[in-house]
Order: C-alpha cells, then sequence, then structure tokens
C-alpha cells in the first residue's frame, strides 16, 4: 500500500488580486470581464478580447483589422468599433483588409450592410459619377462604390468591405460626397460577442468573485481569494491517494482517497 499526494486544485489569489482592477483608457474607466489588457493580465478575459491603451485611445485588433473602441456595454454585450486606417479617409489604408468578424465570438449588429469599396480602378467611361471618388493620396487611383461584399473586379487592384447603418445607404449623399462617406464610416458600427458573459459575471461576483477565464480548459472561470474560500482553498491543495498495488505494479488498483 502507497499513500500519494496528489495536488486536485489550487486557489487563485494572484488572478483574484488583479483581474479586481480594471481597465482603464480615455474616456473609457472601469472595463473589466470578458475584456483584458494593459494592468489586466492575460486570465482576466477572453484571448481575443484584448484592449489597448496608446495616448487615451483604447483599440482592439480583431481579424488583423485595428479599431478604435466607440463604446462599451457589458450588459448587453454590445462594443462600437471604428476602422483605425480609415480614421483619415478612405485613400488611407496601408493594407486592404475587410471588416470581417470571428463568428465564434462575434456577431454584426442588426441594421447593418457591408459596403465595398474597390481601389486602383479604371474610371468609369462617365467621370464623377454617384459612387466613384478619386483619392489624390495616391496618385489619383479611383475608388468605386458597391453594396455589398465583393472581391476585386479585373479591373481594379484590390476591394475592402466594411460595414455601413442601412439607413444612411439610402441616403445619395453618401454616393456622392466623399466627406459624408467618411464620416460615415469613422462613425463606426456595432458588434455583439457571443456566450452569457454578463450573466456569467454577475453569478460569479454574487459568489464573492472575481471573474476570468481559464486558458488551460478554454472557458471562463471564477476566481475566488483564501478569506471567502480558506476551507475550502486549504483542503483542495492536496489529497492523500491511498493505493494497493496487486500483481504487476504498473496494475496499481485505487481503494480510496483520504482528504
Amino acid at each position: 500500500m502507497v499513500f500519494v499526494e496528489i495536488p486536485l486544485s489550487q486557489c487563485h489569489d494572484d488572478f483574484y488580486s488583479t483581474c479586481r482592477k480594471m481597465f482603464s483608457c480615455g474616456n473609457f474607466t472601469n472595463i473589466d470581464f470578458p475584456f483584458w489588457g494593459d494592468i489586466r493580465p492575460s486570465g482576466c478575459g477572453y484571448p481575443r478580447l484584448k484592449l489597448h491603451c496608446e495616448r487615451s485611445v483604447t483599440t482592439i485588433e480583431i481579424m488583423k483589422v485595428n479599431y478604435s473602441v466607440l463604446y462599451v456595454d457589458s450588459n448587453s454585450q454590445i462594443l462600437k468599433i471604428s476602422r483605425e486606417d480609415y480614421r483619415d479617409g478612405i485613400c488611407s489604408p496601408v493594407n486592404y483588409v475587410s471588416s470581417t468578424l470571428d463568428p465564434t465570438l462575434f456577431d454584426f449588429g442588426p441594421g447593418y450592410q457591408n459596403l465595398t469599396l474597390f481601389y486602383g480602378c479604371a474610371p468609369y467611361p462617365i467621370p464623377h459619377i454617384p459612387g466613384e471618388f478619386t483619392c489624390d493620396l495616391v496618385n489619383g487611383d479611383v475608388v468605386h462604390l458597391e453594396l455589398g461584399a465583393h472581391g476585386p473586379p479585373k479591373d481594379c487592384n484590390a476591394s475592402v468591405f466594411v460595414p455601413m447603418p442601412k439607413a444612411s445607404l439610402v441616403q445619395p449623399e453618401i454616393w456622392i460626397s466623399l466627406s459624408k462617406l467618411e464620416e460615415t464610416i469613422r462613425d463606426g458600427f456595432e458588434v455583439r460577442w457571443k456566450g452569457d458573459t454578463a450573466g456569467y459575471c454577475n453569478h460569479c461576483k454574487e459568489s464573492m468573485g472575481v471573474c476570468g477565464y481559464d486558458l488551460n480548459s478554454n472557458t471562463p472561470t471564477c476566481y475566488h481569494d483564501n478569506d471567502h474560500y480558506t476551507e475550502k482553498c486549504s483542503a483542495a491543495e492536496t489529497s492523500r491517494i491511498l493505493i494497493f498495488l496487486s500483481g504487476e505494479i504498473s496494475d496499481p488498483v485505487v481503494v480510496a482517497i483520504l482528504d
């Protein structure tokens, strides 16, 4: 017979302390789960929901596109974002990457429709028609607009699609005014992150815990401190397992687990 001590669980004092800290940047204060970043380590939120703070501007990267965060509503799980590369206009992107989402993490908010911007196109036979703009910053390249999400046609070099409010796309100003188009793109769009993070986190807080994310199991978790769970944590640190060796040593039989 052999006694073996095996750790069964571990209290999360470090995560409990660090994940209590809130993300704050510029106009944003007290942002917590499911986000992490800055003073909040990776165990405090979903891996792909990392927030960055630079010069009091909060940003997030989604599918290789950097976005400014315009607002966060944790209760409705809504995030409003705006493309960083279009902040100075539609002629400014260095890389032509469309606004796509990870379907396992996000849904587009209601009331939006994709608008495709085609770059490096041959001008239409009739110049300056609605839906065509000239980019002076890139050697006078022509940009065409078209509803929907499309790849570049043969007479264009690249294409980028961005979500736009459906109500704005029926306004003629969008198709004839470059400034109006760029203003609407800067206003951003809403996405909703999936999973009942708000409900889970509220339940965790009711138990005197702090919401976090277990990177080993890839699931949300709830961190507690030793002060509220001293008895539970100390008892769970190790357990002694009584093993009865019968026959070959390679074939042990567990008789009992002793606390």
